[in-house]
Order: C-alpha cells, then structure tokens, then sequence
C-alpha cells in the first residue's frame, strides 16, 4: 500500500519547493528577518534551527497573534498531530484506547515536569506561557519518562525583578466569558522575585440538549497559579510554580462518553420501537398466533430483517427480540430510545426530534444536539508543584534538580443511553484520584571544545484510583428492589421456586459450565457488592486460588481466571455503601460498578553525547535504561439475568417464567396478544455478580538514539537518525478482559530532516521524511469468552492486544515566509500513510451485520484481519496555511489581519477501517483582526473561529448488539465570535 503513495509524496515535495523559491520573487525589498526561536527539546537551550529533531514551537507572542488559547487551536498547527480531550496522537502514535493500567504515547511536560495528563496541561488554557513545543517522533535520551511517539513542552513565563502586570477579557457567542491576569515583579530586590497569574473562563453549552437540562459542553474553569525564584547567588537558581484549577462544567462528550449519535444499527436514525436487544431468526411460514411464544415466529406486523451468515453467506430472515418472551443474554440490557413517552411508547413527534440528531455525514454548528437526563456534568480539581534547582558549578559542569507532584481529583457524569427518557435510563458516573510525583537529577557537562553530554536518572511514583457506577436516575424498580420470583411451587417441587433451585445449583452450575471443572465462584447466600469477591479472596476461611495476584495472567482461560461471588438480586436501594463508590455520589439502581487501583513505579538512567567532529558535522548518540513496575487491582459488580437454558427442562419457556412472575401482559392489540412490561426478564433470573483480581508486571527496556547533523551552511542543517522508543506494558483494567495483560510497545525511527533559511532569513522551511518500524501496537481489540453457565450465550470482552506489527511512511514540512514588509505567510503539511503490516485477527462485535444473537457459535466466523488496514487515529494528509497583514499607522499604533486554514483527513477510531467508526475529513478557517496601540500596551481582536460553522469529529466510539450498535462522537466547538480586550503595563 506505502507504495501506492509515491506519487502523492512527489507532488508534496514540489509544491513545498515550488513555494520556496515563490518566496524569493516577493521578499527581495523585505528588511525584516525571521526571529530566532530558542527550544529546549535536548534539555538544553538551543535554536530551532540548530535541533536536529522535527519540532513545532509557539513563543507565547505567537499564541497570542494566532489566537491560540486550547488544544483544538493548537491542533491546527502542528503536522501529522492529532488531539482527543485528554491525549494526543503524533504520526500514528499515541494512546487509540483510553483505559487505566497502560501509558500515554505522547508525554506531556509543565517546566521539565511529566504528566500523565493532557487535560492538567491544557485545560487552564496557554495564558502567560513562555513557549509551547511540539516535538515529533520518540524522545528518551534526555527525557526520563517514556515518549514513544513525541512529547509536549509546556513552558511558563519565569518571574523577573521587573514590575509588570497585564489583563485580559474576552466576551463572544454562546455566552462566553473569560477573564486572565498577571502579575510580576521583585519581592526582595536581587535574590527573589514572583509571578502570579489567573484565568477564569466561563461558556454556555454549545450542543443543544433536547432531552432534560441546559444545552451540553460549556466552559467553567479557574486557574490561579504562583512563581517564585530565588537566586542566592550567581550559580545557583531554585524556581517553584504552584497552580489550582478547578473545572466545573456541563459536560460534553469524551471517552466512555460518546454525546453525538453517528449511526445506530448502521442506519441514519434511531431504534425507537424495539426494548430490548438482539434478534432471532424466524420461519416466515410460522404466523399462527397460538405460536407467539416460539422464537421462531414470525410477527406480520413487523418488518423481516435480512441478514447473511458470515460464513457461508446464506441469507436468514429475522426480526427484533421481543420483551418477555425471546431469550436475549445482555444483561438486562434496554433500549431507553424505545420508551421516551411512557415505558414502550416513543410517538412520531419524539422519534422524528431525536432522529434529527443522527449525524451521518457533514454536520454543522447551528444544526449539533444530543439528548441527556440533564445531568451531564464535569468536575476537575487539580493541585501541582514544579520545582527546579540549578546549579552551575563552572564552566563546564550544571547539575539541575527537577520535582513535580500533581494531585487531582476527576468526576463525571455521562448519559450512556443518550436519551432524556424518565421510564429507562441509564447514567454513567466515573470518581478518579490521582497523585504523580516525580524526582530527576541531571548533570550537563563539557568534556572539550567538541564533546558534551547531558545525563540524568529519573524516579516516578504513580497512585491512581478509579471508580465508576452505571445507574439509573427514574427510579426503575428492577434494579432497586430484589427480585420476587412467584414461581414456588410451581415447577413440581413443593416450595421451591426457580430462583432458589437454580441458586442452590450455583456453584456446581459454574463449575459445570467450566471446561477446566475448576470452581470458579462463590454462591454463600448473600448479595454481592462491589467488594464482596475481593473480601471473600482476604479471608483465608474462603480464599480461592483465583485470588492469587496475577492468577488471570497465568491461567488466560476465561472460564478458570475470574473469582467470582454470585448470589441471587439483592436490589440497589441506595443503602448499601458498598454499592456506591467511595468518594462518590449517592445512586439508586446501579447494574454495575467497578473499582480499579494501580501503582506504578518506574526509573530510567539515561546519557546523550554531542561530538562535534568538525565545522560539518556532528554525531549524536544517546542511550537509555528504564524499568516500570506496575500493580493493580479490578473489582467489578455488576446485574445480570443468567439459567435461560434451564427452563426447558421444567417444561417451560421464557414467556411462561415472565407470565408466572406477572412479567407480561394480555395485550389484544400487541402481537400475539401478550406484552411484556417492565418486570419482565429476558436473560433468566436476575442475579449479582461480584468479581476481583489482582496484577503485578515488571518491564525493563534499554533503547538509544544515533543522529549524524551535516551543516550544510550557515543556514542549512541536514540530518539521519534512528531512534528506538518504547512504552511499557499494562494490565487490562476495569474490562475483566479474556486477556489481562500485554507487553510493551517498541518502535524504531529512521529519519531524514532538513532546516533551512534562504534570502537572507526572510524565508524558513524545516521538513523531515521518516519511516517507522513500529511493533505490539497496543491496540484495543474484542475476544470471546465461554458462557458463564451452561445453556447461555458466549460472551465478549474488550481487552488491549499487542498487533504484531506496523509500518508509518511520512513526509512533513513547515513554512514561514516574511514576503513584504508587511505580509507574512506560513504553513505546514504533514503525508502520513500507514498500515498494519502483520495478521492479526480481531472479532468485530460492533458489526451490526454479524449480530452474535443470531450467529452465536459463530464467533470466530466474524473475526477480521487487520493486516493491510489503516493505523487508529491518523489523518493520512493534513494541511494548515496562514496569514498575516499589518498596517502601520502614523501614531505608532497598527492593524494587524490574520487568518489561518486547516484542513485533516478522515481518521479511523476502529482497526477494522469501517465507515461507521470514521471520523470524516474537515476543515476550519479562523480569522482575527488586531489593533495594538502605539508601545504595544493596548490591544483590541475581534475574532471568528470555525468561519464556514463545520463540526468535526475528534472521535468515534463503538457500543456492541446490547446497545444497538450505537457510534456516538466527541466534537469540536461549532463558529465562535468574540472580542478581546488587552492592556500589558511593559507593553508587548
């Protein structure tokens, strides 16, 4: 496939140097001259120019003329970069799941700190930040933590002895309103000096709620942050920065989270008549209505959905499950979007508004809505510390000490259902704590007048702590309350009714269902909880070997890895802690609950020296050495409805058991005659199922960097590297995955870089081509797993695999030309096809054409091989061009004009390249005006972002046959309108 783009990467390359030598035509009479740009890409500074790596770097003049106050702008600026809410992905690489117990691909980096976090970095905006830096392609020889795919330099503005202060206020659409501030000065003249500084932001929601509550994604955030630095003396310098945010918002759409509808069972509209998931195979001939009960037939008044088998591609005829009455094995799952008008009833009117927000193709601003509960909701508190102590013991040798903690602490809540129904629902709440801290001792030495070299070991200590609570916020009884079953004497056995038989049974019954005949559960009597199974596990009285730490690792059958403590249902009525999470909210009705805990601790040693061998060229090699160590834990309750299979042998089917507990309903208008209501079941009786295990990996990796500069000239630098990443290995969490772990990442980088400056520094072209060699790409991936008893269906679970292997061929180039005096063009466009280059076969649950209910022992038979596929979340082409104008004013003052255009290219969010999970190609113009006073104090934008009101897609996510198929996306801002109001006392 490389091969085939050849001849696009050709016309790239001539277009870039067709607008080089365009710039010499226009530039002669310029006496202006690109500004240097000092980066610290190698931990030292250095110019742009003279940094053999490919980075984008934004002074914070430049953030302001460019308008560049978030992630979103920022995207649009930096090459084969793509940014999701809380990562980042750079030429292929990044995080494409966002899952506890495994590494970012991207680092991210506050004053030399590390974080795990965008959001911490980009959530307070880029107000007073010194220089942001974008470096692409791994980094590890000078930086302590894992950057397998690039990192990002957050730099903020040092305090200095000189009084200065500044403000700033922004009003637009949407109700925007944004206040920042800054100032700094001397504390005590000489030897301390401080810089505060503020942002407060506040917005409406942009994504009109058409169920319940105020429109969805506004802005809420406050930041405060302080700088202090103290100079004893002339060698040694100590900088501290301490920052609170706080982020209090109606919530969008994020990972988990999905709020705009793509599709739902691959079709431009809702599923507003069918409860409950799934389908059955029918026999068209079987419509005697006494037959109502058998799965098999076939209701005239519905449609006939066609279907072919995946294998041998015979076409079966099939309907929609009915409640009640066909054996569905989703947990318990509903289809909220059936019920907006009462419990199965959704009118024309409710199911034409909602079908007005699928989005299948181009969406725009003024058109964007989603439908909640109303209580979608975003919480974010943050605390972190950077401090450095930098010594220069002479000449040749600085050691500098860096130290970072950042606490945080994380809620949300999503609707999951995507619907404001108040007979079903289901809401997704997730409480996340976190506390990073990390120590780094560098020492920068000069050797000669040829040779230096920059070394370092680095400590980092990881606590995390997530818990999530899926619940209902309408008071469903079926959840609350335990389930009565009214069968007692019924079945033939005096006294007993189906639930207490079968749940007599559980134990045997799931070591029955165990290919291995291992006992895999335990069934004491009582409601399981959040915990139950982990305490279980601690009391030596009832300890399975399952409880063993990294039992699931060892011993990968499904069936035999899991400690589970099942029991009939309990209900959830909001009592019980154990069925909240701790540090949470209080909820009524959770289906399920999960907690997981990690710890990671991590070192790395690393050294790079620099030789120049002569005026032409110079060698840099580098090395590193790092191990992580990882533990963690997973707990996991969550309803279920299991022994479906049991019933025929008491004679009965499912609509009997639903008609014995009052489940269904004489209806002469439903089909049939019988309707299901709200206590029906559909999977058996209803149980709880507890389930715990335990984790402990260690990785060790020593990777290196080997790069040649050739100094072609003054102004011209070439460059070859190869570089080797690599990013650690995790554990599955919160998935209960069939595969609990997998290994670590590697890469290998091979890249040819050029920088340039030409007519006598009016005109700067920086570019690279490179080819990555990238192995066990974490990826995420869908395996099936044994029933849990016998007699119901297989199972799935979403697990992160290793693909075996991949291949990312690149171009990028990155243009700034002073063309007059007064006009400045630039841009940037990055070639970045990909694929996956080795078999690996992955079973793609979210195919609504395959569904598992009608091809259940057919598992395999759906699996997809991705080799030859596109890597997750890769714009093959992406482009940005911009420009700006100035008119100098006889007072002293100017007018500035600015505009930029981006464009990206579709991304795919699955491996199996489907249209479904796309996230369509789009564009973006933005366009400002300045005026700046005479000294630069004032300064007055009036700014349009997103001009032409397109919305793009900046992921897909994928839900299963239990929620319809359902591809929901997190988007960008629609077209915002604003002014902004500057004064700075020094002047800018």
């Amino acid at each position: 496939m490389l091969n085939n783009y050849l001849g696009k990467l050709l016309w790239k390359i001539s277009a870039g140097v067709l607008i080089t030598w365009s710039g010499t035509l226009f530039a002669e009479d310029s006496g202006r001259r690109i500004e240097e740009v000092i980066v610290t890409a190698e931990r030292q500074e250095a110019s742009i120019q003279d940094t053999s790596i490919s980075i984008t770097a934004f002074t914070g003049e430049m953030l302001d003329d460019f308008g560049i106050r978030n992630q979103e702008d920022l995207q649009n600026f930096i090459p084969a970069t793509t940014i999701q809410p809380y990562d980042a992905t750079i030429r292929g690489v990044g995080r494409n799941f966002r899952a506890l117990g495994g590494d970012p691909g991207v680092a991210t980096y506050m004053n030399g700190v590390y974080s795990e976090d965008l959001l911490t970095a980009t959530a307070a905006t880029f107000w007073d930040v010194e220089r942001i830096e974008i470096l692409r392609g791994p980094q590890g020889t000078v930086y302590g933590r894992n950057a397998v795919g690039g990192a990002i330099n957050i730099l903020y503005k040092q305090p200095s002895h000189e009084y200065d202060y500044s403000f700033m206020g922004i009003v637009g659409d949407y109700g925007t309103k944004e206040a920042y501030g800054m100032i700094n000065g001397s504390v005590i003249d000489g030897f301390l000096s401080a810089r505060f500084n503020f942002s407060l932001r506040d917005r409406d929601g942009v994504i009109e709620e058409i169920g319940r509550g105020p429109d969805l994604d506004g802005l809420g955030t406050e930041n405060l942050a302080l700088q202090l630095q103290w100079t004893p003396s002339d060698s040694i310098t100590a900088d501290l920065r301490y920052n609170e945010m706080t982020i209090d918002r109606p919530f969008g759409g994020a990972n988990g989270g999905g709020l705009v509808i793509l599709n739902e069972e691959g079709k431009g509209y809702r599923n507003t008549t069918d409860i409950v998931p799934g389908y059955r195979a029918i026999d068209t001939t079987n419509t005697d209505p006494a037959n109502f009960a058998q799965n098999t037939w076939y209701d005239t008044t519905s449609p006939i959905l066609v279907f072919n088998h995946p294998e041998t591609g015979v076409a079966v005829n099939a309907q929609h499950n009915r409640l009640g009455i066909d054996v569905a094995a989703f947990a318990g799952f509903r289809n909220a979007a059936s019920s907006l008008d009462g419990f199965g009833v959704t009118n024309a009117d409710s199911a034409a508004r909602y079908n007005n927000c699928v989005f299948t193709g181009d969406i725009s601003g003024d058109e964007i809505c989603g439908a909640t509960n109303g209580v979608n909701w975003e919480r974010f508190v943050q605390e972190g510390h950077q401090f450095t102590l930098t010594w220069e013991l002479n000449e040749d040798i600085e050691l500098k000490y860096i130290f970072g903690n950042n606490s945080l602490a994380y809620q949300r809540i999503t609707d999951d259902d995507n619907t404001g129904s108040m007979v079903i629902d289901r809401q997704f709440y997730v409480n996340h704590e976190a506390d990073y801290s990390s120590h780094e001792l560098q020492a920068f030495t000069t050797l000669s007048d040829n040779l230096s070299f920059t070394t370092g070991v680095f400590f980092y200590d990881a606590v995390i702590d997530q818990r999530g609570d899926f619940y209902s916020t309408v008071g469903e009884d079926r959840f609350i309350n335990p389930y009565n079953d009214r069968t007692t004497g019924m079945l033939g056995i005096p006294g007993v009714s189906f639930n207490d038989y079968v749940n007599s049974l559980l134990p045997g019954i799931i070591s029955a269902g165990n290919p291995a005949g291992v006992p895999a559960s335990t069934s004491n009597g009582q409601m399981p909880t959040l915990h139950s199974a982990r305490d279980l596990c601690m009391d030596p009285a009832t300890a399975l070997d399952q409880c063993a730490v990294n039992y699931a690792t060892e011993n990968p059958a499904p069936a035999e890895n899991n400690n589970l403590h099942v029991g009939v249902w309990g209900g959830d009525n909001g009592t019980n802690p154990d069925l909240d999470v701790e540090h949470g909210i209080n909820t009524k009705g959770s289906d399920l609950l999960y907690h997981t805990k990690s710890e990671r601790e991590a070192f790395a040693a690393y050294t790079q020296g620099v030789w120049d061998i002569n005026e032409k060229f110079t060698l840099t090699f580098g090395v590193r050495y790092a191990w992580d160590k990882f533990v963690a834990q997973e707990n996991l309750f969550r309803y279920s409805e299991i022994a479906a299979g049991f019933l025929p042998a008491f004679g009965i089917d499912l609509w009997t058991y639903n008609f014995l507990n009052g489940g269904v309903d004489f209806d002469p208008t439903a089909p049939g005659s019988w309707r299901g209501n709200e206590r029906a079941v559909n999977g058996g009786f209803p149980v709880g199922l507890s389930v715990y295990r335990a984790f402990s990996r260690k990785d060790t990796k020593t990777t290196g960097r080997l790069n040649i500069d050739y100094n072609v000239s003054d102004d011209i630098l070439l460059y070859l590297s190869a570089t080797s990443g690599y990013r650690s290995g995790g554990n599955n969490l919160v998935f209960f995955s069939a595969t609990p772990a997998y290994d670590p990442e590697e890469l290998i980088a091979y890249e040819f870089g050029y920088k340039m400056q030409s007519e006598d520094g009016r005109v700067q072209l920086n570019g690279s081509f490179y080819l990555y060699d990238y192995e066990w790409i974490h990826t995420v991936a869908t395996e099936v797993t044994p029933p849990l008893l016998e007699g119901d269906a297989f199972g799935t679970t979403t697990s992160v695999l290793p693909a075996p292997g991949a291949e990312i061929l690149g171009a990028e180039a990155e243009l700034t030309w002073l063309a007059t005096d007064r006009l400045t063009l630039g841009g940037n466009f990055s070639f970045t096809p990909s694929e996956y280059t080795e078999d690996m076969w992955i079973i793609d649950t979210g195919g609504h054409d395959t569904p598992a209910s009608l091809f259940p022992t057919d598992a395999t038979a759906v699996l997809k091989n991705i080799n030859g596929n596109q890597l997750l979340q890769v714009p093959e082409l992406k482009y940005t061009a911009w420009a700006s104008y100035v008119w100098p004013n006889s007072n002293g003052s100017s007018l500035e004009l600015f505009a930029v255009y981006n464009w990206i290219d579709e991304v795919y969010y699955s491996p199996f390249e489907s249209e479904r999970e796309k996230a369509g190609e789009y564009d973006r113009l933005d366009i400002r005006a300045t005026w700046k006073s005479a000294g630069g104090n004032w300064k007055i934008s009036a700014f349009v972002n997103n001009v032409f009101d397109d919305v793009g897609i900046l992921q897909v996510l994928r839900q299963g046959e239990g929620e319809f198929f359902r591809r929901s996306a997190g988007t960008t801002v629609p077209r915002l309108m604003g002014l902004e109001l500057t004064y700075a006392l020094n002047g800018s």
